[in-house]
């Protein structure tokens, strides 16, 4: 699954992050981290034992991103 973010603002105009997550075969809880303009780039990738630790990282991700003007563009309505 994936949370992207997009700026709309300044001189950020058109940057994104997305956040893509999911479990592996073994049962842990992956995240990876990809910011960008146009084509992006890996820039971070965590592991996780649990469900609850990704949902404290995204909270904590997220949260930081809507304090730089980003916004979700799952949210947005056209």
């Amino acid at each position: 699954m994936q949370i992207r973010l997009i700026n709309n603002t300044g001189k950020r105009t058109g940057r994104f992050v997305a956040y893509e997550y999911g479990t592996d075969l073994f049962g842990y809880v992956y995240v990876d981290k990809i910011k960008g303009k146009e084509k992006g780039k890996l820039v971070s990738q965590w592991v996780m034992p649990d469900l609850g630790s990704l949902v404290r990282l995204l909270d904590f991700e997220i949260y930081k991103r809507e304090n730089e003007h980003y916004e979700n563009i799952n949210s947005l309505t056209g």
